[in-house]
């Protein structure tokens, strides 16, 4: 009967997700909160629709060890090596100033030490599932507020393995020595770092071996296996699931099987994750709720903001824009799903009391709630700000001295490049990076108009002479702020030529009402890519090729997305194949064709084609006769329609019935 009842609230929690999240996104608010709202609504404490979440809570736990996965999967392992540094300092920084707001918070609410450390403990943590979800659904991942958001959670998911070894210790509990828990530690780190390295080794030549058995549904099972199988590793060694997830998604990043393994765990991670979200929302004591209304809502706000203010000053002190602390700030505010762990862990060892709970309890679940709204109000606050500046006082007023040149936002993969083939050119251009790291080491390479600042900023564009500039390429990944960087520059010079690069197809129709003169998404250029070597390998010329490509560019990638212009690019794609083209063919030896004539061979009958021209020991021979005997070494120039042209070329091969 267990296995039943368990079907029975799967179905009634999916069920009842779907007219809350209908209702949520017609009124458009975040999907987050509508299922946090249906956990509260038909859980324990609500209706009661589900008296026991203990069984839901693994289903949850799945659910965070495939989001983990994923993100694992997509930071990569050289990009986690590269960040690790930065990882370490923020998360470290931040933990360590949170761990310290949240001990002065206890000894003000007359806690002892120990609780007021145990108080730091629950603090320090935000919810990774939440904050991924809110960039997923934004594609921010690679923002710098998602950067940084991502490297601190992650810091803080690690770090909870040493807390929750202190807790005996704060507790007073015997066999918990600072001996003990040292040895804990360095043993936790060198699990992770013998599965890392194994897995990275060994999991890849795996998964080479099931696809080359060419059974996708071996693989799907395979990638499940492998997530979940790492993750029970972890767990099973005293680590957490979402930590081994994330370990297993580091290990085959940079191989050729993660996109199809993130496209086969996707299906599965988005509907562990919203059970994750409900089961949150199951744990609101809404009848603790009612009776102490004003000390959760009160804790709450506190919560929200020490832990925004800490983040907020703390990626400002790291020399990042105002919009990037304050989205930062806003992210990481709610408390973690970890945070949960410890506290039920300090009731066990009655570090605080059933009252405190039940008060961190109510007030992490609203956390959760009032976050994704506080997210959007500061995107439409941020995207109202007009005057946002990313410069210094001192660089404010000044203009680089350069003119009929390019301005560069975003020292990426594509900024570098383009950089490379610039200097080569020897055009001159300017440098805009949020990224500090990256404004050095183009230093170090040579370069010298850089600017570090916003490429929104209106004082930031000035410096970097906007007004004599000749184009503007935007290649950053935050796609508010490649919005904004656009309208600004058209703001300050309406004719100047912007090339954005965006990631999102949604973003297209806005890039263009913006102003955008050239856009490209790099989904579409890759189908472009492919669509032009179709074509080649059916003989129509480059000239031909190019011009398609370029209808397709010049309406907007219409005829892909099958929104708009379509007719009409079909109709000029269609005039351009209508046209005749010349392709050539070379008589080597053996071929079928020495010894007969052009009238044995009759190419126009069996193809539509005509040879017009024939080139022997370098001489032409203009509109050869139907007597003409073809020899080794001829070269045939063969005039028609790319159609025609492609069979007459079977035709000379001997291979018109293939």
């Amino acid at each position: 009967m267990t296995g039943f009842f368990f079907f029975n609230e799967i179905l009634i929690i999916l069920a009842c997700s779907i007219p809350v999240i209908y209702i949520f996104n017609k009124i458009k608010f975040p999907s987050i909160i509508g299922f946090l709202i249906t956990g509260i609504i038909i859980g324990p404490y609500g209706l009661k629709l589900i008296h026991d979440i203990s069984d839901i809570q693994l289903m949850a736990e799945i659910g965070v060890a495939f989001l983990l996965f994923t993100i694992g999967i997509e930071i990569s392992f050289k990009r986690f090596l590269q960040h690790l540094s930065e990882i370490t300092l923020t998360g470290g920084l931040q933990v360590l100033i949170t761990l310290a707001a949240g001990t002065a918070v206890g000894l003000f609410m007359q806690l002892s030490w120990n609780q007021s450390v145990f108080v730091g403990f629950l603090l320090a943590h935000s919810s990774s599932a939440l904050i991924l979800k809110i960039l997923s659904d934004r594609s921010d991942e690679e923002s710098p507020q998602g950067r940084i958001s991502i490297g601190i959670v992650l810091f803080q998911d690690i770090i909870v393995v040493p807390m929750m070894l202190f807790i005996p210790l704060l507790a007073g509990s015997d066999g918990a020595g600072f001996d003990v828990i040292v040895w804990n530690l360095l043993r936790s780190l060198l699990i992770i770092a013998s599965i890392l390295i194994a897995a990275r080794y060994i999991v890849p030549l795996i998964l080479e071996k099931l696809v080359e058995m060419r059974m996708r549904d071996v693989f799907i099972i395979a990638s499940v296996v492998i997530t979940l199988g790492i993750a029970w590793l972890t767990h099973s060694l005293g680590l957490s699931l979402a930590i081994g997830a994330f370990l297993a998604g580091l290990a085959i990043s940079d191989t050729d099987f993660t996109h199809q393994i993130i496209s086969d765990i996707n299906p599965f991670r988005d509907i562990f994750l919203s059970v994750f979200f409900v089961s949150f929302g199951m744990m609101l004591d809404l009848h603790f709720f009612g009776q102490h209304p004003l000390y959760i809502i009160a804790i709450t706000l506190l919560i929200i903001l020490i832990k925004s203010l800490i983040v907020f000053s703390m990626v400002r002190i790291l020399n990042y824009p105002f919009r990037t602390a304050l989205l930062s700030g806003v992210l990481l505010s709610q408390i973690g799903e970890f945070s949960f762990v410890l506290a039920s862990q300090g009731m066990q060892q009655k570090l605080i009391s059933d009252f405190i709970y039940q008060g961190f309890i109510g007030a992490s679940v609203l956390t959760f709630v009032i976050t994704p709204v506080l997210i959007s109000v500061a995107y439409k606050l941020l995207a109202r700000e007009k005057n946002e500046s990313g410069c210094t006082e001192n660089n404010a007023g000044k203009r680089i001295p350069v003119e009929n040149h390019v301005i560069i936002c975003g020292m990426g993969l594509n900024g570098r490049n383009l950089v490379r083939v610039l200097k080569d050119t020897a055009i001159n251009y300017v440098i805009i990076d949020t990224n500090f790291k990256n404004i050095k080491k183009a230093k170090v390479k040579g370069d010298k108009n850089l600017i570090w600042g916003d490429a929104a900023s209106p004082e930031i564009l000035k410096h970097a002479s906007i007004e004599t500039a000749r184009v503007l390429v935007i290649a950053i990944s935050d796609r508010f702020l490649t919005k904004r960087c656009l309208h600004i520059a058209k703001t300050l010079k309406p004719n100047l030529h912007v090339i954005v690069r965006t990631k999102y197809v949604a973003d297209i129709d806005e890039l263009v009402q913006l102003g955008a003169d050239d856009i490209i998404p790099e989904e579409f250029e890759t189908s472009i890519q492919i669509l032009s070597r179709v074509l080649k390998m059916f003989h129509v010329p480059n000239s031909i090729i190019l011009a398609q490509g370029n209808i397709i560019r010049n309406k907007s990638y219409g005829i892909f997305r099958e929104i708009r212009f379509t007719e009409e690019a079909f109709d000029q794609i269609q005039q351009v194949l209508s046209q005749g083209t010349i392709e050539t063919y070379f008589v080597a030896t053996g071929n079928i064709n020495t010894g007969h004539s052009i009238r044995d061979i009759n190419l126009k009958a069996k193809s539509g084609a005509t040879i017009i021209n024939i080139i022997r020991n370098n001489q032409t021979i203009t509109n050869p006769p139907s007597e003409f005997v073809l020899q080794t070494g001829d070269q045939l120039v063969i005039f028609g329609s790319h159609s025609a042209i492609d069979l007459a070329l079977k035709v000379l091969d001997g291979k018109q019935g293939e």
